[in-house]
């Protein structure tokens, strides 16, 4: 039995030792009262690093994926609903793009709302009806049912993820902000890597559910859009168990119970009781805000009060280049990064249909794509609608997804680490120039390993950079504006999914050339306007 139990021990205290590699900081050591007012970053500095943070990250895990799961679990169900739903390739462009064009429809309302009642607030009932919404999804019996509820349900989460955003920025210090940004990509990853396990695990299976007779049909891939749902219901019970942000509260005026938030956290992560927390007295913040007692006109008028600083100089200026390099970087890396099931698939179909090289030569990934999305178009000699031919979905496919997103967990987690050694801006061009550099040595590709070897780079570098700038706005924007800036950001990087996501199916119609030249010019621009961002000033160190 001590055997047994020093076996399992043994990998736990390895993983610990780590993590305090990791985050050094997280050990409190006894300190005088602090001088009042504290500011904010003081205060929270002085809670530590500890058992609240790791509960933090547990409960951000469904959280993120809830975010993933919502924009991406519907490009593994493309392949297998196309015949089901008559979805023609442009019908896979809208559903691709649908919950993106939700988020970007509600941007400023929910960065608004973020701002006015609360982050916690946004994330509990932001991640029901999500979750409402997405089961209801698998009910679909139509193209057009199918693509309002994606639509519907980004127009919720896209109030959930932008206050996810600021929480997690407005509950560490700064010198762990970036880090923990890291580790929310390593979090996406993770949920880029269970949705194919998740697909390959429902969606090959061949049966069948049929109710009221026979008029509703629940198969596989109805099946998978319902599992996908756990997450969010998963992530509204795990915020409802957190504080709302102590920095939030400060901007409102609300010092004392910011005071009792980080007393909680500090009481939490060092054991101690809460009264001896060294902070005794905030320093407020300033943030502009306006009541919904006062009516519709002095609400907008507040409302417009509160986020015109965002549009004034110097802020409008960093806004405009922080959202052109997150619309750029979102054409590239959403574009493929969901497409790319349904191009696997259609790679498979090729291979089955020709098992030796045609001409005594190994075909380009353009000559596979553009054989395989004529497949549909071939009608029976005895009827003049085309016959649904299914694209082949076997373990090829979900495998490529899988390596495609350990890959990307494998970049975050070099990137955690390289982030505080050559600096946000470095990495980001970094990734952005060799995201496109990808995109272009892709259209030769011939090898499948190499096809799958050179996506697998692209996406996670695009995806790196992509994360990369969330930090960037965090840190280019005050409390009172900083929600606003990331939903105004985020909804310019939907903008981007959408739009690539459409014209995908389209310049794919006309050639295989035109995706991957829209692809690449968009990362490498991302390049170029990452080198005109401001640089930070560094803050004053703080006195013991």
């Amino acid at each position: 039995m001590h055997g047994a139990w020093k076996s399992v021990l043994k990998p736990m205290l390895i993983i610990s030792n780590w993590w305090r590699r990791l985050f050094p900081d997280q050990i409190v050591k006894p300190v005088e009262p602090v001088e009042c007012p504290t500011t904010f970053e003081r205060a929270i500095s002085e809670t530590g690093y500890g058992k609240f943070n790791y509960l933090l990250l547990l409960a951000v895990l469904p959280a993120g994926w809830a975010s993933v799961y919502s924009s991406t679990s519907i490009s593994y169900v493309l392949p297998s609903a196309e015949c089901d739903l008559k979805l023609t390739m442009f019908d896979k462009g809208l559903l691709n793009s649908m919950s993106f064009a939700g988020m970007i429809c509600t941007a400023f309302v929910w960065g608004f709302l973020a701002d006015t009642v609360g982050r916690k607030k946004i994330m509990f009932y932001g991640y029901l009806c999500t979750a409402i919404l997405s089961f209801a999804s698998c009910f679909s019996r139509a193209a057009w049912l199918l693509i309002l509820f994606k639509f519907l349900a980004g127009v919720i989460i896209s109030g959930p993820y932008a206050a996810l955003m600021s929480y997690l920025a407005e509950i560490h210090s700064e010198h762990l902000r970036s880090r923990v940004f890291m580790w929310l990509g390593v979090v996406f990853s993770l949920a880029n890597i269970s949705i194919p396990c998740l697909a390959w695990l429902i969606i090959p299976g061949k049966w069948s559910w049929n109710f009221f007779n026979g008029w509703l049909e629940i198969n596989s891939w109805r099946f998978f859009l319902a599992v996908c749902s756990i997450p969010e219901f998963t992530a509204c019970v795990a915020v409802s168990f957190f504080p709302e942000s102590p920095r939030f509260l400060l901007a409102k005026k609300r010092p004392e119970e910011a005071l009792e938030v980080f007393k909680k956290i500090y009481s939490i992560n060092t054991g101690r009781h809460p009264d001896t927390y060294p902070v005794k007295c905030l320093e407020e913040e300033e943030y502009f805000t306006s009541s919904a007692e006062d009516g519709l006109v002095k609400s907008l008028k507040g409302s417009w009060k509160q986020i015109q600083p965002l549009f004034q100089s110097p802020n409008l200026l960093k806004l405009i280049l922080i959202a052109s390099i997150q619309f750029g970087g979102t054409v590239g890396s959403n574009s493929l990064r969901l497409w790319m099931p349904q191009l696997f698939s259609m790679i498979e179909t090729y291979t089955a249909a020709h098992p030796t090289p045609v001409s005594g030569r190994t075909a380009t990934i353009c000559e596979m794509l553009d054989s395989s999305k004529y497949i549909n178009n071939v009608s029976p000699s005895n009827n003049t609608v085309p016959a649904c031919t299914e694209s082949i979905v076997n373990s090829t496919v979900y495998i490529n997804s899988i390596v495609i997103a350990l890959t990307g967990v494998i970049g975050y987690s070099v990137a955690t680490s390289l982030i505080t050694l050559v600096g946000k801006r470095k990495l980001m061009v970094f990734c952005f120039a060799a995201g496109g550099s990808c995109c272009g040595i892709l259209y030769w590709a011939e090898d499948s390993n190499g096809i799958l070897g050179i996506s697998s780079v692209f996406v996670a570098l695009s995806s790196i950079g992509g994360a990369t700038v969330t930090i960037v706005i965090v840190d280019s924007f005050p409390t009172c504006l900083r929600t606003m800036a990331v939903s105004v950001t985020m909804m310019m990087g939907r903008v981007g999914a959408v739009v690539g996501n459409i014209l995908f199916p389209v310049l794919f119609g006309l050639g295989c050339l035109g995706p991957f030249i829209m692809i690449g010019l968009a990362c490498l621009t991302c390049a170029v306007l990452t080198l005109l961002l401001p640089r930070k000033e560094k803050p004053a160190l703080l006195e013991p």
